[in-house]
């Protein structure tokens, strides 16, 4: 019986993409490619999938692994250059995203296993070049929704499954407590929270944007279908008990719906210096009468984050270079500090900032500050234009440094990181107009209007 619904969900989840696609002929197959990479890295590795394909080595990780991932990145690669994208221009708009990467990259030197931080440092480069896939469509916009929307129709709702009749996969033992958590079709509870962030965000962005471009035309499914999807997101976070991946949608949620709203929508453009105000009102008040207390234990948390902050505390007293860091990805396989560290403290810093910290010292955070204040700058500029696309970018831009303060998502191969590199970019030199596709929408901006 269990395997009956598993399979008849997909089956349906199949047709659901068929129908997806036929909807959306402005975009190419081609975006298959992010898809497929988007699929594995908001779920489990392939080789946890499949069963085989595996290696006892962790530092090297599985061969099947690598070679996905290289075959992405080279299809990725052929399409974005036979579409003729301006990689000068791409660097130089994007110049803060590249010096940060660009430092990962030569952090690697003083690595502990180089060719491993190296390995590990072009798959995160490759999350770029899936990017600029979908950002060199016809229409970018219909594609980026694409490949999110396709990976909830399946990765969501086959997680209830999976939890509800399938809990030799779908649940753990958590190794610190002993107590049972709700994994879906990730591998940790809070990867399952990542995931509905980044995926439930971008399924709202579409199902407000076809709800307006189809003026009341849809049908019955295309209605309640998107609602129950909505639910089960929903019931999966407060299942996976992801405070932080609950606070990061509301978020980006309200920001969202915010522009739907007349009176806000024509102050689009102060959406920067409004939240620079409220940050720095918050910080204020915040000193004088505790709010981010009374904000956390109201979500059933106490102070130290669920044993975050001791987790902190022993990371920054091991003794890593506070200048350069350990090299890129490296803390966590370096055997002196892993030696220095309690069985408890796992294998994330939980916290994004930190990680950046182990990994590169105060050049790499002030890497990581820069790329920030760029992304800032940019999307600041963007909301002056008043796109719906430059709102979106905004409200990801404010989930990733709220969700970063409790994990890791900064270069670390994560959907919402992925999603972040979206946000960041934005928009690319237009591709050779041999490869484009015409818009079937004259209602819908040009590519010009939504990605200024």
């Amino acid at each position: 019986m269990p395997q009956l619904i598993l399979l008849s969900y997909l089956l349906f989840a199949f047709w659901l993409i068929r129908r997806d696609i036929a909807s959306r002929p402005d975009v190419s197959s081609a975006v298959w490619i992010p898809t497929l990479w988007l699929a594995v890295i908001a779920s489990r590795p392939l080789t946890m999938w499949l069963g085989f394909g595996g290696s006892g080595d962790t530092l090297e990780g599985s061969p099947l692994d690598r070679a996905f991932y290289l075959l992405m990145e080279v299809m990725a690669l052929v399409v974005i250059l036979r579409r003729g994208l301006n990689l000068g221009d791409l660097v130089a708009r994007n110049w803060p995203l590249a010096l940060f990467y660009g430092f990962l990259f030569i952090s690697v030197i003083w690595a502990n296993s180089p060719f491993s931080s190296f390995k590990r440092w072009t798959k995160e480069v490759g999350n770029i070049l899936l990017v600029l896939v979908m950002l060199t469509e016809a229409n970018p916009m219909s594609a980026i929704r694409a490949v999110f929307v396709r990976c909830a129709y399946v990765l969501i709702p086959v997680s209830i499954i999976l939890i509800r009749y399938f809990p030799d996969i779908g649940r753990r033992y958590n190794i610190h407590s002993g107590e049972m958590e709700s994994i879906g079709v990730t591998n940790q509870k809070n990867s399952l929270g990542t995931m509905i962030l980044a995926c439930g965000l971008i399924f709202l962005w579409d199902w407000l944007e076809r709800s307006r471009a189809e003026h009341g035309k849809r049908s019955l499914l295309d209605r309640v279908f998107p609602v129950i999807l909505g639910f089960i997101a929903v019931w999966l976070l407060f299942l996976c008990d992801s405070k932080t991946s609950i606070l990061s949608l509301i978020a980006g949620c309200l920001i969202l719906l915010s522009i739907r709203m007349p009176l806000l929508r024509q102050r689009l453009s102060s959406y920067g210096t409004y939240s620079l105000v409220a940050v720095t009102v918050f910080f204020v008040v915040d000193r004088e009468i505790g709010i981010t207390e009374v904000i956390v234990k109201s979500l059933g948390r106490d102070m130290t984050f669920t044993g975050r902050t001791d987790v902190w505390r022993e990371l920054l007293g091991v003794g890593t270079d506070r200048i350069f860091g350990t090299g890129y990805m490296s803390f966590w396989d370096d055997a002196k500090f892993q030696a220095k560290l309690p069985y408890w403290v796992g294998a994330s810093a939980h916290n994004g900032y930190l990680e950046i910290f182990l990994a590169g010292g105060y050049f790499g955070v002030g890497a990581l500050v820069l790329m920030l204040l760029g992304t800032m700058a940019r999307i600041n500029r963007a909301l002056a234009g008043g796109s719906d696309f430059s709102a979106v970018r905004f409200a990801i831009l404010v989930m990733m440094l709220i969700a970063n303060f409790a994990e890791s998502n900064f270069a670390c191969m994560t959907p919402l990181g992925f999603l972040f590199l979206i946000a960041a970019i934005g928009h690319v030199q237009p591709v050779q107009t041999a490869y484009l596709l015409p818009d079937p929408r004259p209602e819908m901006p040009t590519k010009a209007e939504v990605l200024r």
